[in-house]
């Protein structure tokens, strides 16, 4: 007597609605094989050999008052992606200790190289958690900026597909560009005019897009472990003793030590690209 197949439908609804009632906004699946052209290393079947699903989760964006502070510093400084791969690291479990099959939550640190352990983007299109947009990160078309967080399983589930209508570019953003040769997230921080994105839209589709990572990565990074790099070697290299005392004891060098101590969120993220941006700006706005 052969055991009955599992309705894979209904483990795959049972398990996306209870991430969603724990925080997660967005929750879809995706053919691991969808990877199969990124980069070595990269890969689902790189991280789990018996992958044969991607469950992909979205939410915990700043919150809307967060968003719409005046001071840069404080979106600089409240991290909330901490709570997606908690999320994460609960259904990893759930699907090992429950249903007994493989589950991986993909670490979001970097690993050789400062590298991600996975394709991050390529997974949340595959799954049609969103769309790459023309400043960088995913957008859902509802809820805009998410953070993401993946978990590969040897569960068989069924795939949701890409979506079928990118997020990026929205309709205001073509009005804008063909008024003024920019969109909302090229315009606050331009590359031709020391910021770190440009690109071009036509008929309605981002093309040619511009992007100058070490500066983003300057500008983004600025308290985190690279930071932390920075500082490290100008003091190595100062031989004067009170100034390196200054560099060590410094606001700056111990908002760092924060950062990458205790709080381990404090990353120093700009934003401002994707506080302009269009897309789910709906849900930014309160009374």
């Amino acid at each position: 007597m052969t055991e009955e197949e599992p309705d894979w439908q209904t483990v795959k609804s049972e398990l996306l609605e209870g991430v969603l009632k724990r925080g997660a906004m967005v929750a879809r699946v995706g053919d691991p094989d969808l990877l199969a052209d990124v980069a070595p290393g990269q890969r689902p079947s790189d991280l789990l050999p018996q992958v044969k699903s991607m469950i992909v989760l979205g939410g915990s964006a700043p919150r809307v008052g967060e968003w719409n502070s005046p001071r840069a510093e404080v979106l600089e400084t409240v991290g909330t992606s901490d709570r997606m791969a908690a999320i994460g690291s609960a259904l990893a479990r759930q699907i090992e200790e429950r249903l007994g099959y493989y589950a991986m939550n993909v670490p979001t640190s970097t690993d050789q190289d400062d590298k991600p352990f996975l394709d991050f983007t390529a997974a949340a299109v595959a799954a049609g958690a969103g769309s790459p947009s023309l400043a960088g990160p995913v957008l859902h078309p509802e809820h805009g900026f998410v953070y993401l967080t993946v978990i590969l399983t040897s569960l068989p589930l069924p795939f949701d597909g890409p979506i079928e209508q990118p997020a990026c570019p929205a309709p205001s953003c073509v009005e804008m560009y063909d008024q003024r040769g920019v969109t909302p997230c090229t315009d606050v921080c331009n590359i031709d005019d020391g910021g770190c994105l440009g690109g071009q839209i036509q008929d309605g589709l981002v093309i040619g897009r511009r992007y100058d990572a070490n500066r983003c990565r300057d500008r983004v990074y600025h308290y985190w472990v690279p930071g932390y790099q920075a500082v490290l070697e100008k003091v190595l290299s100062e031989p004067d003793v009170e100034r390196r005392k200054m560099m060590l004891y410094g606001s700056y060098f111990t908002r760092t030590m924060w950062s990458i101590t205790y709080s381990n969120v404090s990353q120093g993220q700009c934003f401002e690209c994707m506080r302009v941006c269009p897309v789910g700006a709906e849900n930014r706005m309160l009374k």
